[in-house]
């Protein structure tokens, strides 16, 4: 499996529905999570993998999990009541891309159990962009999510320190001028070559420079994300290099 993920609010849908309408195998269409208001035009994410990591992150605490994230040591000590789940779902789509954002938190629970995981595609996004985002659609503070973007990212760093990884940039794929550029070499990652007609026809068809609602954004994030902000985009910038 190549694996689509990051924080939350992070542009994964969209990447995830770039490279579905590009051709990439993401299972079937009609097992798709459903949309709903906060994206409108579909998550592109299996709802049985979905339903996978729901259980691992949230446990007997539902959604209110977020207020105090489980520990990696307490997610893969439950995926032991679903090793068999896990072992199937993983098998079933060892040959696609697939998407979530709560691999960021489950993904050792995935190899522990015996998935193949062959890369994983990151999308980054300014947190402060993120921390606004969530606040809207979840009504908790903007520190709270400062810390659950943190929480998410370096975790993710954390369990992908053996496996080969790729960054792209929710920002510049919104934009015309820089889409080609960062989203190809993203596309060539999940082994999805595309020429040039094809990219900007993606572009045209797919994305709206006004999702980007903070495209202005530059002022820099608290201290306690700063940091990581910092070594994420120092990480995407060295792939061009």
């Amino acid at each position: 499996m190549f694996l689509i993920s990051g924080m939350h609010r992070s542009g994964t849908s969209l990447v995830a529905r770039l490279l579905y309408e590009a051709g990439a195998a993401m299972g079937e269409a009609d097992t798709f999570y459903p949309a709903d208001r906060w994206n409108p035009d579909g998550y592109f994410e299996q709802a049985e993998i979905q339903a996978v990591n729901f259980s691992l992150v949230h446990g007997p605490w539902g959604r209110l999990a977020y207020f105090h994230l489980p520990k990696t040591q307490t997610i893969v000590a439950r995926a032991e009541s679903h090793r068999e789940e896990i072992a199937q779902t993983a098998l079933k789509y060892q040959n696609t891309v697939v998407k979530d954002t709560r691999f960021c938190l489950t993904l050792p629970a995935w190899l522990v159990h015996g998935a193949q995981i062959r890369g994983v595609l990151i999308c980054l996004r300014h947190p402060t962009a993120i921390a606004r985002s969530l606040r809207r659609r979840n009504w908790i503070t903007q520190g709270l999510a400062y810390r659950l973007w943190r929480v998410h990212l370096q975790r993710l760093l954390d369990h992908v320190a053996d496996i080969p990884v790729w960054f792209i940039r929710y920002e510049n794929i919104l934009e015309s001028s820089s889409f080609s550029a960062e989203f190809a070499p993203a596309a060539r990652f999940v082994e999805l070559p595309l020429d040039d007609n094809r990219l900007t026809q993606l572009y045209n068809e797919n994305v709206k420079r006004a999702w980007n609602h903070h495209a202005t954004l530059d002022s820099a994030c608290p201290s306690a994300v700063e940091p990581l902000w910092q070594h994420l985009l120092a990480r995407h910038a060295a792939q061009f290099d």
